[in-house]
């Protein structure tokens, strides 16, 4: 079960990264018609496109998209973390029950 855990809280973190980087990149104006920038641009809003619109800033549509996918990046990590304690703890619990129950012999 720990492994389990340790495996949804890596997932949870590969997309927080994959979320900062179509930030950094967005951001610093990187060429969206490269092949590695597009990719990256569509893995993210695979991810976060749900929060995009979230919130409004007149005039500044890069910033919204910064704040936006920011705010994803956070909830995916938080949320990670959440169900990988709830699986790390179902886990150890299981081994205690099975400790605490075992047949006298």
């Amino acid at each position: 079960m720990i492994l389990i855990a340790r495996l949804v809280m890596t997932v949870a973190t590969l997309i927080a990264l994959l979320i900062a980087l179509a930030i950094v990149l967005r951001d610093v104006d990187a060429n969206a018609s490269n092949t590695i920038v597009k990719g990256i641009h569509e893995g993210a809003n695979f991810f976060a496109g749900a929060f995009t619109g979230l919130i409004k800033f007149n005039g500044h549509p890069k910033r919204a998209i910064t704040v936006d996918w920011g705010i994803a990046l956070i909830v995916y990590l938080i949320v990670g973390a959440l169900i990988a304690n709830v699986i790390r703890n179902v886990g150890r619990g299981g081994v205690r029950f099975e400790q605490s129950h075992r047949p006298a012999l």
